[in-house]
């Protein structure tokens, strides 16, 4: 297989969104310019674009439209051929779905929202589900592999609401014999049957895509990826990722997501490394404020040092020229980097931890939001609740890592945490019992386990006997507390949870609500809902099952990302789950640790990454961490990656005392057995 993706660990996008709508638009474009200004950024692989959201291509095209203002010039041609002149690696650009030209002059592949609504502002849309529109992106997409390109990025691949246009209409009656619901209710089984039809067919049309191209050629072949975590409505699942040859997706939602993001991209991808993409101005919508050296700095260390490859977007001007300075400073960036740059490609190395957050795209559903799909709402309590036990464990420098719900080996893990994941299999099920019963710490929380994928329940959680709890039918008020039982301390959480009673489980904290329903006319406290009624149902919990342990948690108070929820979250963690490889640190908080094994030879690649709130960063010195490495070998040789120096290191019954004097954004430690 094609695999220069293994070799590239910086890349580049430059999006050409450009309309023809104006005869100066890319009237300048040369494509000489565009190759130096990539090689000036220190690209590696550059993706090109051979068709844009407004359905314009940049090559002669037969089946599709031809931007007008390139007069049939082939500008997608000449930049493939010069970039592979210069030794670049070119990759093309195609977009699906969202294609203005394909839905404009094709009414009947549109997307139809139940309103009748068929596109968003300047965004139109064709509908994955029409069998025209799908041969029409196969022989678009057969034009564009013809050049000189080792992979191809098909973007926007999510559905953009709810679609009820004729073709969903006809192939879900087809394949069910209903008529799509007008209720969006995720406790209902004729809604989850569209929500599970709406993601089979999102995933075939990916996978058609990625047949109808390894047939062909041998090429890599990515899907966006980028909606893994937000959310139902796009309708994401595993079914895209297995598209993929790696996974591939831009964030927008600074460190923290960045961290997370890295990791659950490196879980879903079928190989390494998985592509994190960000853009060089602060969002994508803005054309021309961009990031500083540091800020940019920061995103591409912290995607190395979790063992990815890092991926700028700049935008091409209207008429088609580029900016030089923005490539300077890209190019500085990929200098700062290019020893660890180096290194990861090197040793092409995987996420290690002990710990793992269990990703499942079917828990991105509100169970409380039951509306009309014509005003689709709610938000994604589970992603929520993932982030902010995330930031817990990275503040307090716990290794972690991503399994998803499609994972069967579970070695070298020893707590594994399920956040809200209301749709689970009894296969799940039973691999989750199986690491808990054979020495496993589980920490699950609110309707974990509660349904099966497609609605079934029997009114109780699935992990009932793990968990040591059982669901009441019933639901804590919105604003609640957890109240622990042997001392003082109460902990707040925002929004409503699972009303449960301890069946085997030691209770450690119990639920205490307000006096007063938080939406009701009478109240307490006028601008808050103090905690009034302590209740004999259970809210933190830990239950002894086989030879491990599970931490049931009812109440989303890792939602809360403040100073109380962290403060209960780190406590919780190194009460019951601490970290068996990063021993002691004096790291601050705002200093993540990664820990990352070489592929290629006995080694591992120790990141420690300073990402502050305000750059850019003022320098960590003298910075210290004891690890123990899995596999609990001595190390032989640790080399500091910054300048190839062999460090004097202290050793003792597997742990290694690492130092690094001084960490301005990015340091490595190469430990050698």
């Amino acid at each position: 297989m094609n695999d220069w993706y293994k070799r590239c660990y910086a890349r580049l996008l430059i999006d050409n969104h450009i309309a023809e709508d104006d005869p100066s638009f890319m009237a300048k474009f040369d494509p000489a310019q565009y190759v130096a200004m990539v090689k000036k950024a220190g690209t590696e692989a550059s993706m090109v674009y051979a068709t844009c959201h407004n359905g314009n291509c940049y090559y002669p095209t037969k089946v599709g439209h031809m931007h007008a203002n390139l007069k049939g010039r082939d500008i997608f041609g000449e930049t493939v051929n010069l970039l592979r002149r210069e030794g670049i690696v070119p990759v093309a650009y195609y977009t699906s779905i969202y294609h203005n030209h394909s839905a404009k002059t094709h009414p009947a592949w549109r997307v139809t929202h139940v309103n009748g609504n068929q596109h968003g502002g300047r965004y139109w849309w064709s509908c994955p589900n029409d069998d025209e529109y799908r041969a029409f992106v196969l022989a678009q997409v057969g034009e564009i592999i013809a050049y000189d390109v080792d992979g191809i990025f098909n973007d926007m691949t999510f559905w953009p609401g709810i679609c009820v246009c004729p073709s969903c209409r006809e192939k879900y009656l087809a394949e069910t014999g209903q008529e799509i619901p007008r209720k969006i209710d995720w406790r209902s089984k004729d809604w989850i049957c569209f929500q599970r039809f709406r993601e089979r067919a999102m995933a075939a049309f990916s996978q058609e895509i990625t047949r109808f191209i390894k047939s062909r050629k041998d090429m890599t072949v990515t899907h966006q990826t980028s909606t893994i975590m937000h959310g139902w409505m796009q309708g994401y699942t595993l079914g895209i990722a297995a598209a993929c040859d790696y996974t591939s997706g831009d964030f927008y939602g600074g460190k923290y997501q960045h961290i997370l993001g890295s990791k659950v991209l490196a879980a879903a991808s079928k190989d390494l490394p998985y592509e994190f993409m960000t853009s060089r101005c602060v969002n994508l919508r803005d054309h021309t404020s961009m990031k500083s050296e540091a800020e940019l700095t920061a995103e591409a260390a912290t995607t190395l040092a979790n063992a990815g490859a890092y991926f700028f977007i700049d935008a091409i001007n209207p008429d088609g020229t580029l900016e030089n300075d923005v490539y300077e400073r890209l190019g500085a960036v990929a200098r700062k980097l290019a020893p660890f740059t180096s290194a990861v490609k090197r040793h092409q190395p995987v996420i290690a931890a002990d710990k793992a957050f269990y990703y499942s795209s079917a828990a991105y559903v509100d169970e409380t939001a039951n509306t009309d799909i014509m005003s689709p709402s709610g938000g994604k309590p589970a992603v929520d609740e993932m982030s902010g036990a995330s930031i817990v464990l990275t503040r307090a420098h716990i290794p972690f890592r991503v399994v998803t719900n499609e994972e069967t080996d579970y070695r070298g893990l020893n707590t594994i945490i399920v956040n809200n994941v209301m749709y689970t299999t009894k296969e799940e099920n039973a691999r989750l019992r199986a690491f808990v019963k054979g020495g496993g710490t589980l920490i699950a929380t609110g309707m974990t386990s509660l349904y099966e994928p497609d609605g079934t329940t029997t009114g109780d959680f699935g992990l009932a006997d793990v968990f040591g709890v059982s669901y009441s039918n019933a639901k804590a008020k919105r604003f609640h507390y957890l109240s622990f039982v042997a001392r003082h301390w109460l902990v707040s959480a925002h929004a409503t949870a699972p009303l449960v009673k301890a069946t085997g489980a030691e209770v450690l904290a119990r639920i205490v609500e307000p006096v007063f329903d938080p939406d009701a006319e009478p109240y307490a406290s006028i601008h808050s809902n103090p905690p009034g009624v302590v209740t004999d149902y259970a809210g933190l919990t830990v239950n002894r099952f086989g030879k491990g342990k599970c931490i049931y948690i009812s109440s989303p108070v890792f939602s809360l990302q403040q100073d109380a929820q962290q403060t209960f979250g780190e406590w919780l963690f190194r009460e019951y789950s601490p970290s068996a490889i990063v021993l002691d640190t004096n790291a601050p908080p705002c200093v993540e640790i990664t820990v990352n094994r070489s592929t290629t030879k006995d080694a591992y690649l120790v990141g420690f990454v300073n990402y502050q709130r305000e750059l850019p960063n003022v320098p960590v010195r003298d910075l210290t961490a004891t690890l123990r490495l899995p596999g609990g070998k001595t190390p032989l040789v640790c080399t500091r990656v910054s300048d190839g120096k062999r460090l004097d290191v202290t050793t003792k019954d597997g742990a290694v005392a690492l130092d690094v004097a001084r960490l301005e954004t990015l340091e490595m430690i190469e430990v050698e057995f």
